[in-house]
C-alpha cells in the first residue's frame, strides 16, 4: 500500500479538471492567469512547482511535468514568457501553421517597439516592430502572425519551400502573399520577400529562367539553349547534343489541376521523342543552386 503521506501529496498536487484539459490542449503549458481563473491560488501553484508536478519557465508560465516537451511546447513557452504583446513569428510561426516540417532552433518573436525586454534567452531572436491587425491571429491560444506573412517570413528564414507548401496546401493565395509583403514595405525582410515573389505570378517563368541561366554561366556549363523548340513544345533549357531537357517548375499552385495535366502531357511528349527530362523548382534554384548544377552535370555525363 502507498504510505499515507504519499497519498496526501498526490491529492494536494492534483490539478482542477478544467485546467488540466486546457493544459493538454495547449501543449502542456499553463499560465498563472489560467490557474487563477480555474480557482487555484498562487500558493497552490507554487506547491505544485515545489512538488515537481509543474515546471516554472518564468513570468507566470508553467508546463506540467507529465506532458512531453514538444517543439510546440517550446514555441508556446518562449512566446508567452515575453508577455501578452509577444507574437510568434518567422519560421516558428510557419511551423505552427503546418507550413514547415521542423521548428527552428532559434525562435523569432515580435514585440512592440515600446516594450522593454530586460533579458532574452539565447534560443529567441527578438524583433521590435508594430504588426498590423491583418497580420496577427490567435491559433490554439497563442498569438501568431497570419499564414501569408508567416509563409513569407518562414521562407526568408528557412527557404522558398515554405511558400511552396503554403500554396500547395491552398492555405494562401498569390494575392494574399503580395498584400502581406506590401505591408512590410520599407522594413527589414521586405527585399527578400520581393525576391521570393519573383517566383510567383505571371512573370515566374522568365524570372526562373534568368536564375537558371545565371547558375549555368557561373558553373561554366555550356551547350545549352533557352526556350528550345522540339516535339511541339518549348523546352525551358535544352542541351540538344545530349538530348537533355531541363524544365523549371513554378510554385506549387500556379495552374492547378489543368496546369499539372498539361505539364505531364508535355513531359511524356518529350520523353517519347527521346529526351531525358529533369525538373527543378524555384526553391531548388534559389536555395540549392549547387544541387541543380551537380544534377545537370551528372545527367550530361550519364
Amino acid at each position: 500500500m502507498e504510505p499515507l503521506g504519499r497519498l496526501v501529496r498526490l491529492i494536494r498536487v492534483q490539478m482542477p479538471g478544467v485546467l488540466r484539459k486546457l493544459a493538454l490542449e495547449h501543449d502542456g503549458v499553463v499560465t498563472i492567469d489560467a490557474a487563477l481563473d480555474a480557482g487555484m491560488s498562487r500558493s497552490s501553484v507554487y506547491r505544485r512547482v515545489r512538488a515537481g508536478e509543474w515546471r516554472s519557465h518564468g513570468n507566470g508560465v508553467y508546463s506540467i511535468a507529465d506532458h512531453p516537451q514538444t517543439a510546440r511546447t517550446r514555441l508556446r513557452v518562449e512566446t508567452l514568457i515575453l508577455g501578452e504583446s509577444a507574437v510568434l513569428s518567422g519560421l516558428g510561426a510557419a511551423y505552427w501553421h503546418g507550413l514547415a516540417d521542423q521548428a527552428p532552433r532559434i525562435i523569432t518573436v515580435t514585440v512592440p517597439p515600446s516594450k522593454n525586454v530586460l533579458a532574452v534567452r539565447k534560443s529567441v531572436r527578438l524583433r521590435y516592430r508594430d504588426l498590423e491587425d491583418a497580420d496577427v491571429v490567435t491559433r490554439v491560444g497563442l498569438p501568431v502572425i497570419g499564414v501569408p506573412l508567416s509563409a513569407l517570413e518562414g521562407a526568408v528564414e528557412g527557404g522558398a519551400e515554405v511558400v511552396d507548401n503554403a500554396l500547395l496546401l491552398h492555405r494562401v493565395s498569390i494575392a494574399q502573399l503580395h498584400a502581406a509583403a506590401g505591408r512590410r514595405r520599407g522594413r527589414s525582410g521586405h527585399p527578400e520577400m520581393v525576391r521570393l515573389l519573383e517566383g510567383v505570378g505571371d512573370g515566374a517563368r522568365s524570372a526562373a529562367e534568368r536564375v537558371m541561366a545565371t547558375l549555368l554561366r557561373r558553373a561554366r556549363i555550356r551547350g545549352w539553349v533557352a526556350n528550345y523548340p522540339t516535339a511541339g513544345y518549348y523546352v525551358d533549357v535544352a542541351f540538344p547534343e545530349k538530348m537533355l531537357a531541363v524544365e523549371i517548375d513554378g510554385f506549387a499552385s500556379h495552374g492547378g489541376a489543368r496546369a499539372f495535366q498539361r505539364d505531364r502531357t508535355r513531359r511524356n511528349a518529350l520523353i517519347t521523342a527521346g529526351w531525358t527530362v529533369i525538373n527543378f523548382t524555384w526553391a531548388d534554384l534559389t536555395d540549392r543552386p549547387e544541387y541543380v548544377t551537380d544534377c545537370i552535370r551528372q545527367a550530361l555525363t550519364a
